[in-house]
């Protein structure tokens, strides 16, 4: 019995380890002094889905405003901010048993956030710009 609760005890621990805080996105550290704040909060903001933030963290990567020029992140968070979130989703569900039905499940991610118009225009306008 004490050997199963220290294996459910240990499986626990790798499960939650990976829940730890992020170190970083998209290139920008979160270590204190390793970038400039302004970019730490921007990124921080970004990495939870805020879509002015990574509109925001877009244009500093494509004008180099606190970081160096990168088009390709700059692409990457346009996108990002450019797409529309939220909404219903369906997923399928494979039977349980063989011979059995699947079924189709509705998954609701909240309200529709419409991308940025901006975003969707930066990202126009870098098109052939960078990979």
């Amino acid at each position: 019995m004490r050997g199963g609760l220290l294996l459910i005890a240990a499986l626990a621990a790798m499960k939650l380890s990976g829940c730890a805080a992020p170190s970083g996105y998209m290139g920008i550290s979160f270590a204190a002094g390793a970038a400039p704040p302004e970019l730490q909060r921007q990124a921080e903001r970004a990495i939870s889905g805020d879509k002015a933030a990574q509109l925001a963290l877009g244009i500093a990567w494509e004008e180099g405003a606190g970081a160096p020029v990168d088009i390709k992140r700059a692409k990457t968070l346009y996108r990002l901010a450019a797409a529309a979130t939220g909404g219903t989703i369906y997923i399928y569900q494979l039977p349980v048993r063989a011979g059995g039905r699947g079924g189709v499940i509705p998954v609701n991610l909240g309200p529709i956030v419409p991308g940025l118009p901006e975003a969707k225009a930066r990202l126009v306008a870098l098109k052939g710009k960078g990979q």
